[in-house]
């Protein structure tokens, strides 16, 4: 799994690229948090179109970022 981010003003995309699974989920996770917590968004975009295969730990990595961009005040596109 790779994520790529970019930060552009108010805006972050992350463009997953593999396989999401109960291996990688928790590196995507951290990887994202860190940049949410660093430039706290108000839209973040998560690319999914490279993705794949994703279990029921990639959509547990979803839940989690979108409670957190809640909690940062914004919204979140897949």
């Amino acid at each position: 799994m790779n994520v790529t981010i970019e930060s552009s003003g108010s805006v972050v995309i992350a463009y997953l690229i593999g396989e999401i699974d109960h291996h990688t989920a928790g590196e995507v996770r951290e990887k994202i948090d860190d940049t949410l917590m660093f430039v706290k968004p108000k839209t973040l975009i998560l690319d999914f179109k490279n993705v794949s295969f994703m279990d029921s730990s990639g959509i547990a990595v979803v839940l989690r970022t979108w409670k957190r961009m809640k909690e940062l005040g914004g919204g979140m596109t897949l």
